[in-house]
């Protein structure tokens, strides 16, 4: 395995766009000559956000190693930073041709699909890299979001109690660096976040739990007030703060009808 395979592989981090950890040392380090120095370089052009810069950087690296996957992704996340869709999935499908066990790549393909509101497609490649790779929280909790559009409640709950699983801080992030697309957008936000805090509530964590209910509280999720019966609630019910959180529940306001004329 080459040094620049061997720090790609380094990397594989959850987020949108990847910069290593060891990017910052591109800033002081001599012009790059070796693979590894110029990828560096490359990848801290996509931390400054110059993406122009970075696509001419990674193709010239692909000039030298044309079916290398890692760099094939990096380009597709710099795409999908550009919104350039079908450049970012041409060059996610390429990075999978190049090694069929790619999760990653997949995974990126997947967001494509989840982004053009092809909802059983992206669902199909989320679960191809659960398959691949099951230890990776953002594929769970990509799959999860799916399912959320698509209404798939109960699979839903456990895509997302397997990604809190495995990571329980994975729906507190916001920017994280790596190779990975990690999806966020939703539709019905109200929802969303009573579903997360069912979910930190059957693991009893109180503090999450409020945070999200909090959060589907204030989006006047409608269903609310089933955290007085919900079973998913039951661990942190009788905590003090949930109960003061109950206490301070009131139906959502009912809508006055239109009067006719």
């Amino acid at each position: 395995m080459t040094n620049l395979k061997r720090t790609l592989g380094a990397v594989m981090i959850c987020g949108l766009v990847c910069v290593p950890v060891r990017a910052q040392e591109a800033a002081t380090s001599p012009p790059p000559t070796s693979p590894v120095q110029r990828l560096i370089a490359v990848d801290k052009l996509v931390e400054d956000k110059d993406y122009e810069e970075a696509v001419r950087g990674y193709n010239e690296l692909l000039a030298d190693d044309p079916s290398n996957p890692q760099i094939l992704n990096r380009l597709g996340n710099v795409y999908q930073a550009l919104q350039r869709m079908r450049d970012a999935k041409s060059y996610y499908e390429r990075a999978l041709k190049a090694d069929p066990k790619f999760a990653a790549a997949a995974n990126n393909i997947g967001c494509i699909y989840y982004n053009e509101q092809r909802y059983g497609k992206a669902e199909r490649q989320y679960r191809k890299a659960i398959k691949m790779d099951a230890d990776v929280a953002s594929f769970h909790s990509n799959l999860g979001y799916t399912y959320l559009q698509e209404k798939k409640y109960k699979e839903m709950m456990v895509a997302f109690r397997e990604a809190v699983k495995l990571d329980p801080t994975i729906f507190d992030q916001h920017n994280r660096s790596g190779a990975i697309v990690l999806e966020r957008s939703v539709e019905d936000r109200g929802a969303f976040y009573f579903y997360l805090a069912k979910t930190y509530g059957e693991m009893g964590d109180i503090e999450r739990c409020l945070m999200y209910l909090k959060k589907a509280r204030d989006e006047h999720y409608k269903d609310i007030l089933t955290v007085k019966t919900d079973p998913a609630f039951a661990p942190v019910r009788p905590k003090p703060a949930m109960k003061e959180f109950i206490d301070g529940l009131t139906p959502a306001p009912t809508p006055n009808p239109s009067s006719a004329f």
